[in-house]
């Protein structure tokens, strides 16, 4: 790998994260998966922020990494083999696939969608002021075009934007303990409103490429959030696809691997450190980590990790140097970090999770009555698996497309849910009614009788003929 490149990726911050909340490393405080209450979805509503907000920050420019060749598919996009998939699923037409992240700007590469609402200044979704919404859209579901090897996994798929976070935006009020990293557009409250809100809308899968990471230390209630995501996919059947989030972001300390000889907490729930939501709802979330175009871990310049592990991971997909469209429908590979004035190449498990939400779509075109649940077994299934077969890197595997497509895969059974409230109440016995209870009684006795003579005759011919 070229070392400027190599450089470039290091700086590398793909993810914008809803809800930045300060660093606290070293001692992990102990958690066990989320219990969920199931009562506390958020009303829907027209989409609009908490707080009114304000842009204070200029929309990153965009570009072009030097010697980048058009012609070709970048690796992540060549993985995927979308004419093979194309030819055993076709384009994803039928399927509605929601962007819940900074908007997406629209354009010609982009036929198939519209916007369905913001909650960071109460528009329709379709301005990107930070430009990753469109990358995602791009990965999902861009059109072909002549000039350019760019084209989405399900280009047919109808796109559902909601604008819910931006790194430009800030509270036009602040409070007194507000700062500029920890109160940008977009909060777990905005993300559990903008997945009901998808839901609601149709959407058969939802992309959510933003994360809040949240230190075990300082724990954030994420009650509703909990309830948006059992909503989205138990009452109305979605996909939802979640990035795993990434080291470089702020707040977003690592966690460690598996640990295979606790047998009480194979998957190390114990020493997790940061919580990556609404990933770690891993009872209703297919959770994305990325890989290089190989199937290893995704690492920066360093031989950092890029993706934040945790025992909510499913599986891991190419994330390394993606394409997307411009608001001009032009292909970027870069935005221009003005800080060290020079272009950063787009990695993380954002486009990851983009690529797994492409895979979904098909999958819900070939399989329309398939339910979300199973979906997700597809894709886990038929994942090559690590080492361990499951780990915190990534989960189940990296995803293999066409087997996902095409397996015989024994559907699962639902997952035991993790519930604080019994999800349907018994209805209330009726007044009782002493008179068939007499009957009731009567008949019994009599049927006894009759059955105690048949099971004697029965007796009495076995004695009589012995036993065959």
């Amino acid at each position: 790998m070229d070392r400027r490149v190599r450089s470039a990726l290091a700086a590398a911050t793909a993810v914008m994260v809803t809800a930045v909340l300060p660093a606290l490393s070293g001692t992990a405080a102990a958690i066990t998966p989320p219990v969920i209450d199931p009562g506390a979805v958020p009303a829907d509503g027209q989409p609009g922020p908490d707080e009114a907000m304000q842009q204070r920050y200029q929309c990153p420019a965009t570009g072009l990494l030097p010697d980048t060749d058009l012609a070709i598919p970048v690796a992540s996009q060549a993985f995927m083999d979308l004419p093979a998939l194309w030819k055993s699923a076709g384009r994803g037409a039928g399927v509605t696939v929601a962007v819940v992240d900074t908007g997406v700007n629209p354009s010609v590469r982009l036929p198939h969608l519209r916007g369905e609402g913001d909650y960071v200044d109460g528009g329709d979704g379709l301005t990107d002021c930070d430009t990753h919404g469109t990358v995602i859209a791009s990965i999902i579901g861009a059109a072909p075009a002549e000039g350019d090897a760019l084209v989405g996994v399900a280009p047919d798929a109808e796109l559902l934007s909601i604008r819910q976070s931006s790194g430009m935006y800030v509270p036009a009020n602040p409070g007194g303990g507000d700062t500029e990293q920890d109160r940008r557009a977009g909060t777990v409250s905005t993300l559990a409103r903008a997945i009901v809100h998808a839901a609601n809308a149709g959407a058969r899968v939802i992309n959510v490429s933003v994360v809040a990471c949240i230190p075990t230390l300082k724990p954030v209630d994420q009650t509703t959030l909990g309830a948006a995501v059992r909503y989205a996919a138990i009452d109305k059947d979605a996909v939802l696809v979640a990035a795993a989030g990434n080291t470089a972001n702020p707040g977003c300390a690592q966690n460690p691997d598996i640990d295979a000889t606790d047998a009480a907490d194979p998957r190390n729930w114990d020493q997790v450190v940061t919580i990556s939501t609404p990933a770690w709802f891993s009872d209703y979330v297919l959770s994305v980590s990325a890989t290089d175009a190989a199937g290893q871990p995704a690492v920066d310049d360093s031989g950092r990790e890029i993706s934040l592990a945790g025992p909510w991971i499913s599986v891991a997909a190419p994330g390394l140097f993606v394409e997307g469209v411009n608001r001009e429908g032009g292909v970027i590979n870069a935005t221009f970090d003005s800080q060290k004035n020079m272009l950063k190449p787009m990695s993380g498990t954002s486009f990851s999770a983009a690529y797994v939400s492409g895979l979904a779509a098909l999958i819900r075109a070939k399989y329309p009555q398939l339910p979300a649940a199973q979906v997700i077994n597809r894709i886990t299934a038929t994942a090559h698996s690590p080492a361990a077969v499951v780990d915190n890197r990534v989960g189940h595997g990296v995803i293999d497309p066409l087997a996902a497509l095409n397996f015989d895969v024994p559907e699962v059974p639902a997952p035991r849910e993790s519930v604080s409230r019994p999800l349907a109440p018994p209805p209330a016995p009726p007044p009782v009614d002493g008179r068939p209870k007499v009957i009731a009684l009567v008949g019994v006795g009599v049927l006894a009788v009759v059955l105690a003579a048949v099971l004697g005759i029965g007796a009495m011919a076995n004695t009589k003929g012995g036993k065959r």
